[in-house]
């Protein structure tokens, strides 16, 4: 399915269904309702489109580019139309807000498609971990999720450069790597593996793999490289001091041998060392016992929702966790700490290139004993 025509084809017919509206009863002066029928008029004819594609192809990602489309094309294009049509025929001061408002949504849309996706930033959070740990000093760790490249860019190489500027003492990766399909795959792994050529880190760096590529894939796509795949795996890692177990989790995390792979972890909770759990999905944080000794799971896969509303936050997170977990950050859900990285690319395939309020990020997360200033 070609997603620009099916999304081109779509907004044209919706700013004609909203133009349309805006023309009737051309003898009643321009007020509220005759935004809010042309709105209406926008709503039902892309809204329509988005939610048969949704509903009977399962294209949910055509569905919301499809919706995005309409509000940054066709909605401000006929706030212009009723602006220029208000001159003639007059307007309330309250429709000509909204048209103001509506037309404000080009600019808001232009910087969510070609700016905010591209603004890293350096997320940094302090955790602290119980004292029984063995924590005897701050540990740093990189995270680098949801890369999602299609092509290395200077956008990926920058978010390397200040993972490694911060020196961590580890380096984690949840996974969707790339999002270029197996029959691609050949053709993007030297310059990722060139890409990640620079990662290093004392504790060494992990990844497991995501939505975006399987096992299989992974292990192709990093063999060669430092960094080490686990996939329902732990391993006990040792440096300058610095003592911890980390458990990497494959993505059907739900599996005997993922459960299998958390039991194993902790069943170290007795050698008094950090135990850290590595997946791709937040939602891994549910298969956890009640009683689990896990002192901290990583995770990406949300992207923080792309898309954070304010006073509302992301719309969806296509997770299980809560909308507000699945923004970003650090949180407690059943006891167990969970952080949960914005990710580093967005959504490609069907979907919108957009991000707004919601900046990629390079995520370093200090490890402090509990009570430490």
């Amino acid at each position: 399915m070609n997603t620009t025509l099916v999304s081109s084809l779509t907004s044209g017919a919706s700013f004609l269904a909203g133009l349309y509206a805006l023309r009737l009863f051309p003898d009643r002066r321009m007020g509220v309702p005759r935004v809010l029928l042309a709105a209406l008029a926008v709503v039902a004819c892309a809204g329509g489109v988005a939610a048969y594609l949704v509903f009977r192809r399962g294209s949910f990602f055509l569905g919301v580019d499809i919706v995005y489309c309409a509000i940054a094309i066709p909605v401000p294009l006929l706030a212009l139309v009723f602006l220029f049509l208000a001159r003639a025929r007059g307007a309330t001061r309250l429709a000509r807000l909204c048209a103001f408002a509506a037309l404000g949504l080009a600019p808001v849309c232009a910087y969510a498609t070609f700016v905010e996706p591209y603004l890293l930033a350096v997320e940094r959070t302090r955790v602290p971990i119980a004292p029984h740990n063995g924590l005897t000093r701050p540990i740093t760790i990189a995270v680098l999720s949801d890369m999602q490249m299609l092509e290395v860019t200077d956008h990926e190489r920058e978010a390397v450069r200040l993972a490694m500027q911060a020196h961590p003492d580890l380096i984690l990766i949840p996974g969707d790597m790339t999002q270029v399909g197996r029959e691609h795959l050949e053709e993007i792994r030297g310059p990722f593996q060139e890409l990640v050529a620079a990662l290093a880190a004392p504790l060494g760096v992990f990844a497991v793999h995501g939505d975006c590529e399987g096992a299989s894939d992974a292990r192709r796509l990093l063999e060669g490289t430092r960094i080490r795949l686990l996939v329902d795996e732990c391993v006990h890692l040792e440096s300058g001091g610095a003592s911890l177990w980390l458990c990497g989790l494959e993505n059907g995390f739900g599996q005997p041998r993922s459960l299998s792979a958390l039991a194993e972890l902790d069943a170290h909770a007795d050698s008094g060392e950090l135990r850290l759990a590595l997946a791709h999905r937040p939602d891994v944080v549910y298969t956890l016992a009640p009683h689990s000794r896990v002192d901290l799971l990583v995770c990406g896969h949300t992207h923080g929702g792309q898309v954070q509303l304010p006073f509302f936050g992301p719309p969806f997170v296509l997770s299980q966790v809560p909308r507000s977990v699945g923004a970003g950050g650090l949180h407690e859900i059943g006891g167990h700490k969970l952080y949960v990285s914005r990710g580093i690319g967005w959504e490609h395939g069907h979907a919108p290139r957009v991000r707004f309020n919601c900046r990629p990020e390079v995520s370093l997360l200090t490890l402090v004993p509990e009570g430490q200033p």
